[in-house]
């Protein structure tokens, strides 16, 4: 039986080691931290469960393509209750200019006219096109190189015309397409709610899951999934090792062997699957040896192909917040000053959620969305010793947002953690602090890396880095095409687990 060792206990690693196991190999899965889950992850402070990961799931829906391989990781499970939110996003902007994106695809365009009748004819054009994306669900079960003819000239009957729309719209930043539309808060929400220069194609994916019922919220958050999976994997065999962080992937002769623990211990492999951050694997973990070119390109251009990251406040409140929206995006009242001046803050309330853990109290968190500059003035901080005093004072300056924006709140509300760019860099290893993967902007070219590493046998690259742009989705979709890849390899037919 061959063996296999698997860098990363996110969920890619986990999905890879579930479809690896499901065809007969001898699997390890090794984590460099004390729990699985990898982004997916949730913790506790305070007596508070905080989750770090899903604000919506796409693939939720027994008729979406992703739908199965949720099923088959036990990531979705039959009795798994799923939480579908009412509105996406709460926008207001004060003295009563005020609106909300709904759920329902109807209800948010009733809305949108409502508040912005000027711009009618762009608003229903906006709908029309985030209805059209309701019924794109791309083929997510095989990579395309691995399709036989049939399979291919399935795939483009079926979505000749959704390709053209999605390369379309792929080259549109949604800046730019709010150009048409007159009223200036409608503009600024749909242009900035996403990451900056986003494309429009990838924020329309997202309305039309949404506005679906095919992104909602497992009941049991992050962790819960987690668990879920991890518990999947172990069903089958597989072994999990936490605390077990590797310092470099071994290699003799392009041929890698094996990998090389931080405590000096190896271990061995007839194959080794990573799905650590790319950046990670490639420049630590194989010391440079290795290019891989559409990798190289975008690391070198932050222009293009720049991170999405967070600083966030975590404060938990004594009182029930359940008749709150689930998510605000509000003026502040004073401007945050990181490593620019940030006048308008996040707001998400947790409280749909009463299967965590909790003291009875409810959970918030108000970050400030930012990129690659938000982490250079995060390291700089940390550089030159004045991180904690940074953390404390815009904790505190977000803490005094929301009680100016919830007031009948204010005296039961405390901070109760705080998480920047350097949090995330630290527990997962990642570029610059991201959680998810390379922005998809307008400029830049969609990637699908192949996890191949030219001139590097017995090796795949895996992870939601590889996939653009990242997300639980392409984090198991990737696992998979690791596992089809190696069998393909070893000449054996692959069998996905059944459910």
């Amino acid at each position: 039986m061959s063996k296999i060792i698997i860098i990363g206990g996110g969920i890619s690693g986990l999905s890879a080691g579930i479809y690896l196991q499901a065809n007969g190999y001898e699997t390890e899965v090794l984590e460099k931290n004390h729990v699985s889950g990898g982004a997916c992850i949730g913790w506790e402070r305070k007596g508070c469960y905080i989750d770090g990961c899903i604000h919506w799931l796409s693939g939720v829906n027994p008729k979406s393509t992703t739908y199965p391989l949720w099923r088959e990781i036990h990531a979705i499970k039959e009795d798994t209750d799923v939480f579908y939110q009412n509105e996406l996003c709460v926008f207001d902007y004060g003295e009563g200019k005020k609106f909300t994106f709904y759920a329902d695809l109807e209800k948010l365009e009733a809305e949108l006219i409502s508040f912005a009748p000027e711009d009618t004819k762009a608003i229903k054009h906006f709908c029309k096109l985030i209805k059209r994306f309701q019924k794109i669900n791309p083929p997510v079960d095989k990579p395309s190189d691995m399709m036989n003819l049939g399979e291919l000239l399935k795939v483009a009957f079926t979505m000749a015309g959704d390709y053209i729309l999605v390369e379309r719209t792929a080259k549109i930043s949604c800046e730019k397409f709010t150009r048409r539309f007159k009223n200036p808060y409608l503009k600024h929400a749909i242009s900035t709610y996403m990451a900056s220069d986003y494309n429009l194609m990838s924020f329309l994916y997202m309305m039309g899951h949404v506005t679906a019922m095919d992104a909602g919220i497992p009941m049991g958050g992050s962790m819960g999934l987690t668990e879920r999976v991890e518990q999947r994997y172990l069903s089958l065999g597989g072994r999990l090792t936490t605390r077990a962080e590797v310092e470099e992937i071994l290699v003799e002769d392009d041929r890698v062997t094996g990998v090389r623990l931080k405590d000096g211990t190896c271990h061995y492999a007839d194959w080794v699957v990573s799905t650590t951050p790319v950046e990670h694997c490639l420049k630590d973990l194989l010391r440079s040896k290795y290019r891989v070119k559409k990798i190289d390109m975008r690391l070198e251009n932050e222009r293009d192909y720049p991170i999405y990251t967070f600083t966030t406040a975590v404060v938990k409140c004594k009182k029930d917040t359940s008749s709150l929206p689930l998510s605000v995006t509000a003026p502040a009242k004073n401007p945050v000053s990181v490593e620019k001046e940030y006048d308008t803050i996040s707001i998400r309330n947790y409280a749909y959620d009463r299967t965590v853990k909790s003291d009875g109290s409810d959970i918030f968190q108000i970050t400030l969305s930012g990129g690659d500059q938000m982490y250079y003035w995060w390291k700089n901080a940390k550089e030159n010793g004045t991180y904690l005093e940074e953390k404390k004072r815009i904790g505190q300056h977000l803490l005094q947002e929301l009680k100016a924006y919830y007031p009948f709140l204010a005296d039961s509300l405390e901070i109760i953690d705080f998480i920047t760019p350097m949090t995330y860099e630290r527990y997962l290893n990642s570029r610059h602090g991201c959680f998810q993967g390379f922005v998809h902007t307008a400029r830049g070219k969609t990637l699908m890396q192949k996890g191949i590493i030219k001139g590097l046998k017995r090796f795949i690259l895996a992870g939601q880095w590889i996939i653009q742009s990242g997300g639980l989705p392409t984090a198991v979709m990737s696992g998979r095409f690791s596992a089809q890849r190696i069998c393909r390899a070893d000449k054996k037919r692959f069998v996905a687990p059944s459910y």
